[in-house]
């Protein structure tokens, strides 16, 4: 079994990625190719370019491109590790956020940089996206913490604006519950949960009274859309449950339990926990669903592993400080998805092959997994 420098494997996928400014190719990118098709076909052609084991890409058309979703994460992962021994590349990052900025809203939100297409979703350049923009601000809040950047914190302050005064939400005197889309009803658990943890941190650069109130309603009410045995599905319309957005719930709880604790809300915390760590993994092996809600179509079998599973677990373990969880699934990362010559992660395998093609959205998740990691590391040390 080799053994890898884990500050090192940091150090080479951000400078690969500071090489070519942060662009590549992404999975979701088949609607920027030159290919015409029906748009039925198109969200089951664009699933079978991303799971597909050969780059068509270059005969299809489709370049490398600017990527909003792991400009964040980079962004984040570079905060994180060493702020000023990557300041140049921070600052490149957050000025290029603001100079593409979604026209959709006067507020601060971010969104695709390229054309994308899913079964249930499509959009594109100057359309918001409510996760990226959540991925981005996390990243700026870390940013702020550090930098103390006002042009940061006036983002962060803008976008919270948009959530307050036009996002689609659905509150009570004890819930609430924001959209996935900004216009129309689309109730996905995780989103919620990303939102409650976005209002979790600004609470900490910001004690404002009803930051708090609203982490205490989004706990109540992903309280209520648990499942028996301590899942959460994707959404009403999806019952399925898999590794990462798990994660991002667990984590998600985990911040706001900070803010808002109760008893039920740590319960909650306890339970999902419990039923992920018995259920999502074999042995430090990320599964990418949980073995009890399998979705009833291909990606049951296409789907083992993604390194977005491991990533996210990592980022989890070592938040809750479970370092030894968190080492075990990053070593298993670096023994069976990472490319030691050409210094990038992998994409996903099953049990008859394996996407070894170099998405630029995966190296970030890898690169934030690692710097939190270290962090925690740093931290205790």
């Amino acid at each position: 079994m080799k053994t890898y420098q884990t500050e090192a494997v940091l150090g080479s996928i951000i400078t690969q990625a500071d090489a070519v400014q942060f662009r590549g190719i992404d999975p979701y990118d088949f609607a920027s190719s030159n290919l015409k098709l029906p748009k039925a076909l198109l969200p089951k052609v664009s699933f079978m370019n991303k799971v597909s084991p050969v780059n068509f890409r270059p005969f299809l058309g489709i370049k490398p491109s600017e990527n909003s979703k792991s400009n964040a994460l980079f962004m984040h992962a570079m905060v994180n590790a060493d702020y000023k021994a990557y300041q140049k590349q921070v600052e490149y990052l957050f000025n290029w956020f603001k100079n593409n900025r979604s026209k959709e809203f006067e507020e601060f939100s971010v969104g695709f940089a390229f054309e994308m297409t899913l079964s249930r979703y499509q959009s594109g350049p100057g359309k918001t996206s409510l996760i990226i923009t959540l991925f981005t601000l996390y990243a700026f809040i870390e940013y702020y913490q550090q930098s103390g950047n006002r042009e940061a914190l006036e983002a962060i302050l803008s976008f919270e604006s948009l959530l307050d005064k036009h996002w689609l939400k659905y509150e009570t005197d004890n819930e609430l519950w924001y959209s996935y889309l900004p216009t129309q009803k689309d109730e996905v658990y995780n989103a919620t949960a990303k939102v409650g943890r976005f209002y979790a941190l600004l609470y900490g650069i910001q004690k404002e009274q009803r930051y708090a109130d609203k982490v205490r309603k989004m706990l109540t009410y992903l309280a209520r859309v648990q499942n028996a045995d301590g899942t959460w599905g994707y959404s009403t319309k999806a019952a399925y449950v898999d590794n990462f957005h798990t994660a991002f719930v667990l984590e998600s709880i985990f911040e706001m339990n900070k803010v808002s604790p109760s008893p039920a809300a740590e319960k909650m915390f306890r339970d999902g926990l419990a039923t992920y760590e018995a259920h999502c993994f074999e042995g430090n092996r990320a599964l990418h669903f949980h073995k009890a809600h399998q979705p009833k179509d291909i990606r049951s079998n296409i789907l083992r592993t993604e390194i977005r599973d491991a990533a996210n677990a990592i980022i989890l373990f070592s938040k809750l400080g479970k370092r030894e969880k968190a080492a075990g699934i990053l070593d298993w990362a670096m023994q069976h998805f990472y490319h030691e010559r050409k210094k990038h992660f992998y994409f996903f395998d099953n049990r008859l092959f394996k996407s070894r093609i170099n998405f630029i959205r995966w190296q970030s998740w890898m690169a934030l997994a690692i710097s939190e990691y270290l962090k925690t590391d740093h931290e205790k040390n």
